[in-house]
C-alpha cells in the first residue's frame, strides 16, 4: 500500500466516534484530528503545518477558523491525550504523534476467576446468576449512546463552537441554551454574519438575548426587504376590494 492510499483511507471507527462523545471533543477538533490522521501513519512523529488544515477547512466552509480559535480545538485533542507534542516550532507548526484509539482508553481489567469452595455445600441459583448477568448488560448498554443521541450532540457541538467563533458563549447546562439547539445552524449563520452587521460587541451589549431574538424574528430578513417589496407586500396585505359601506 502506497503513502497517498494509505492517506485517503481514513482509519476512523466508531470507537473514535465514542472518544469524542465521551470527552466532548468539538466538531472542529473532531475534523482537525482527522486531517491529522491523514499526514500519516497513525503512532509516528509528523510536522503538520495547521494553516494547511484551515486551507482545507476554507475550501468546504468559506473561511478558515481564526487562529485563537485553530489553537483551542488543538489544544482540546492535546489535553484529551489525541496528541502527543514533541516540539513546537510556532503555534501552527508543531512536530507530534496521533495515537492510535486502542493507546486512548484505559486497558479492561482481566476478568477475575471464580473462586470455588470445595468444602462448601452452597451453590447459588443459575437463574440469581442470569439475572444478574443481565443487570449488568443492560446498565452498561445504557453509558453507550444511540446514532441519534451522538447525533444531536454533534449538532449542538457545532452550534457552540459557531457562536464562540464570534465570541458568543452559550452555557450548554443552561436550560434557556436548549432553546438555541431548536434553530437550523444555517439561520444561526445568518443571524451570526448579522450581528456583525449590527456593529458586532461593541453595539450589542446582551449578545446571547438579542441572537436568540434575531433567530425568533429573521431580523436578516429586514435587511433585504426592499421598497418594492414592501409595496408589493402592501398589496396583497390591503384587501383589493372595499366594503359597501366605505
Amino acid at each position: 500500500m502506497t503513502e497517498n492510499s494509505f492517506k485517503n483511507n481514513l482509519p476512523w471507527t466508531e470507537e473514535h466516534d465514542a472518544y469524542c462523545y465521551k470527552h466532548h471533543i468539538p466538531p472542529a477538533a473532531k475534523t482537525l484530528w482527522q486531517w491529522l490522521m491523514r499526514q500519516g501513519y497513525i503512532g509516528t512523529e509528523i510536522e503538520p503545518d495547521l494553516s494547511e488544515f484551515n486551507a482545507t477547512v476554507a475550501k468546504s466552509r468559506g473561511k478558515g477558523y481564526s487562529h485563537n480559535y485553530l489553537k483551542k480545538i488543538f489544544e482540546i485533542l492535546v489535553s484529551c491525550r489525541v496528541l502527543q507534542v514533541i516540539k513546537q516550532y510556532s503555534w501552527k507548526i508543531t512536530k507530534l504523534l496521533v495515537r492510535p484509539v486502542t493507546w486512548l482508553n484505559p486497558p479492561k481489567k482481566p476478568r477475575e476467576k471464580k473462586l470455588h469452595n470445595h468444602n462448601s455445600s452452597y451453590n447459588s441459583s443459575p437463574s440469581n446468576d442470569t439475572n444478574a448477568e443481565q443487570r449488568v448488560n443492560s446498565s452498561s448498554n445504557s453509558l453507550t449512546p444511540t446514532t441519534a443521541e451522538f447525533e444531536e450532540k454533534e449538532l449542538q457541538h457545532e452550534i457552540l463552537t459557531a457562536c464562540a467563533e464570534y465570541q458568543i458563549y452559550f452555557d450548554p447546562n443552561k436550560r434557556t441554551t436548549r432553546h438555541l439547539f431548536k434553530f437550523d445552524i444555517s439561520d444561526i449563520r445568518k443571524a451570526l454574519n448579522h450581528f456583525i452587521l449590527r456593529g458586532g460587541h461593541q453595539a450589542i451589549n446582551n449578545p446571547q438575548g438579542w441572537l436568540i431574538n434575531c433567530l425568533c424574528d429573521c431580523y436578516w430578513e429586514d435587511e433585504q426587504f426592499s421598497l418594492s417589496g414592501f409595496i408589493e407586500t402592501l398589496k396583497s396585505w390591503f384587501p383589493s376590494k372595499l366594503p359597501r359601506d366605505y
